[in-house]
């Protein structure tokens, strides 16, 4: 019979084996990528507005605020074709040279999202002068987002499996066998619209807000597929 010692010994060298195996290198394997990418109009429109109001009393601030933002939520509600909603409420203390609280600032904001462009911008304008229109951004809706990355994806995989093709060929293969493929959608990326504050309020106090223009433009929408591939017969 073994000694107990020698049979652990065996599994040692048992163990070792395998794990000098299972790091050895893989030969013929290849990492590889590609991508297609499409202009894709946007489709969905988000403004911001807002109110601020400064003064020594926060509680009378915030009842200036409220009450406007309440008013300028009512009217938004009467446009169908836009969804409002309220953003941003900060309230902010104000200090003089010493370090000394010497009043406080209110800003409250609110969002208007619709992909009827001309309706959202009439809207905002309607809101004018009560509020000003701090920005401007134009996205893709989730929808149209996952149906450019539905078209994009038989692309993207085409152009993967010709490159790896092209590699096999070059490197004197007949073929290749697939190994790990991971996909991964970019984008798009936002297309803000700012607009100075100062500028929007200065217009404000004189005379209602002309209708804003809009035109949205275009995002990019990328799907890329990177792996390996095993050079040899193929299949």
């Amino acid at each position: 019979m073994l000694r107990p010692s020698l049979i652990a010994l065996m599994l040692l060298a048992s163990v070792a084996a395998g794990a000098e195996t299972s790091q050895q290198p893989f030969f013929n394997v290849v990492s590889l990528e590609a991508s297609a990418t499409a202009e894709v109009p946007t489709d969905t429109l988000t403004i911001t507005l807002f109110i601020e109001e400064q003064g020594a009393d926060p509680s009378d601030l915030a009842g200036r605020v409220n009450t406007r933002l309440e008013q300028a939520l009512a009217k938004a509600k009467s446009e169908t074709a836009v969804e409002t909603r309220s953003g941003n409420y900060q309230t902010n203390p104000l200090y003089d040279r010493a370090n000394q609280i010497t009043g406080w600032r209110i800003r409250a904001e609110l969002t208007l999202e619709s992909r009827d462009f001309k309706a959202a911008g009439a809207l905002a304008s309607r809101l004018q002068p009560a509020m000003k229109l701090s920005a401007m951004v134009f996205s893709l809706s989730r929808a149209a987002r996952e149906k450019a990355e539905a078209a994009l994806l038989t692309d993207a995989l085409t152009r993967y499996q010709g490159k790896a093709q092209v590699i096999a060929r070059a490197l004197g293969f007949p073929g290749y066998t697939l190994g790990q493929v991971t996909v991964r959608s970019d984008g798009p990326v936002f297309q803000p619209v700012a607009y100075r504050g100062m500028a929007m309020s200065a217009m404000a106090d004189a005379a209602p807000a002309p209708p804003i223009p809009v035109e949205g433009g275009k995002n990019a929408v990328t799907v890329s597929v990177a792996g390996s591939v095993i050079l040899g017969p193929g299949k």
